[in-house]
């Protein structure tokens, strides 16, 4: 007998969807606090950028290499809870930051936030699949977007408030989130555990050493676009994060400064939607190749540009950029078609916490050679990757035979 009170699947879906645009929201507001955190914490002016590369890499280190700890978990502890807490946590903490005086502060309440951001997502993905049923694609492509929403538009509107108001007032930003986190057991738990069973059954050690059978004749070219994804990566958060710091160098009003980051992070967004048709409909080598060659001289010509054209060239240079993001990941999954999941995770979580955690060496060599110049070398760093491609022989192969 049907429960008409339980709201549908798409409902579900829509719900799950909101959570996540909300909890991103919270995730990315670190590029635009950062030159008025590193205002209170930077001891002398020539450690700020090394101080700026710890921040970041503490936070990716939590909230993005953490993700695959949590998915782990996530299979093998059938708990709504990775969810409430997930986005419970990222609220307070990172809410809490404006209040934050001292070094030891901030690292915690960006390593508690950030681990709350990866024990949400890893789960909240698998189970947007689950709620679409037959219509995965369209499930996670829409839990994606709402995310990409949050990551782009929450964090401006939090700081437009911040900056007309002061970040004494930072904290109240957390109730949205805790109100939601009130919500997701009661709205979501009643189809939870036909969506675990959905999603499917723990990984055995018999299927484990079947995974390394699958792993290894692929160790190559599934490296080699390890490391395509870790590079492409270092160039994308250390602009989101560096270049909030270079324009208040500028002399940007704060106002000024969040918009062109939100700009860039919504660049992102279009880039990996539009990666995502084109890679169904073109050769994906050449997509790949095509993205870390042209992107460079993008990015670097909008750092040498004012005005408009600064701007235009900065949101193309990221758009073609992170066109490559889908590639990689489907490219992974075709070398692994029995463990897709699995290719997906090491290109996604583990390489952007790798590159989260490599934007240390970065804020050191920014302090020692300038950051316009650090910033000059970072967007050059896909063509580095577009090189390693010559060791993808057989990729052109697998390609051409979509």
């Amino acid at each position: 007998m049907s429960n008409t009170s339980n709201p549908s699947p798409r409902k579900l879906l829509y719900f799950l969807t909101f959570v996540h645009t909300t909890i991103d929201s919270y995730a990315t507001v670190l590029p635009h606090l950062l030159p008025l955190l590193l205002e209170k914490l930077a001891s002398q002016a020539a450690a700020r950028n090394s101080l700026a590369g710890i921040l970041i890499s503490v936070y990716s280190l939590f909230s993005s290499l953490g993700q695959v700890l949590f998915g782990w978990l996530a299979d093998r502890i059938k708990t709504i809870h990775f969810l409430t807490f997930g986005v419970g946590l990222t609220a307070v903490c990172l809410s809490l930051l404006g209040m934050a005086h001292s070094l030891f502060l901030v690292l915690l309440l960006l390593a508690i936030g950030g681990a709350g951001v990866a024990a949400f997502h890893p789960q909240a993905t698998a189970q947007a699949a689950a709620l679409a049923k037959h219509n995965r694609g369209f499930g996670v492509s829409l839990f994606l977007t709402g995310g990409n929403i949050g990551r782009a538009a929450g964090p401006l509107g939090i700081m437009l408030f911040l900056y007309r108001y002061g970040l004494e007032w930072m904290a109240w930003f957390m109730i949205p989130g805790l109100l939601i986190t009130l919500l997701i057991p009661r709205i979501l738990k009643a189809t939870h555990t036909e969506s675990q069973e959905a999603i499917g059954a723990p990984v055995l050690p018999e299927q484990q050493k079947a995974l390394w059978s699958a792993i290894f004749p692929h160790l190559r070219p599934l490296l080699v676009l390890y490391l395509i994804a870790v590079i492409r990566t270092i160039t994308t958060l250390g602009l989101e994060n560096f270049l909030s710091l270079y324009l208040y160098d500028q002399q940007y009003s704060n106002l000024a400064r969040s918009g062109v980051i939100a700009l860039f992070i919504f660049a992102g967004a279009v880039g990996i939607m539009i990666g995502g048709s084109l890679s169904d409909r073109i050769n994906r080598y050449r997509l790949l190749l095509f993205s870390l060659l042209v992107a460079p001289p993008l990015l670097y010509f909008s750092l040498h540009r004012t005005g408009g054209l600064f701007l235009i060239l900065l949101f193309f240079g990221n758009v073609v950029l992170s066109s490559s993001i889908t590639v990689n990941i489907v490219l992974a999954q075709q070398l692994l078609p029995k463990n897709e999941s699995i290719a997906s995770s090491f290109m996604m979580g583990a390489a952007w916490g790798v590159g989260g955690l490599l934007n240390t060496p970065v804020g050191m060599l920014a302090d020692r050679f300038g950051l316009a110049n650090v910033l000059d070398g970072l967007v050059m760093l896909p063509l580095v990757a577009a090189f390693l491609m010559i060791l993808l022989p057989e990729m052109r192969r697998i390609t051409q035979k979509r």
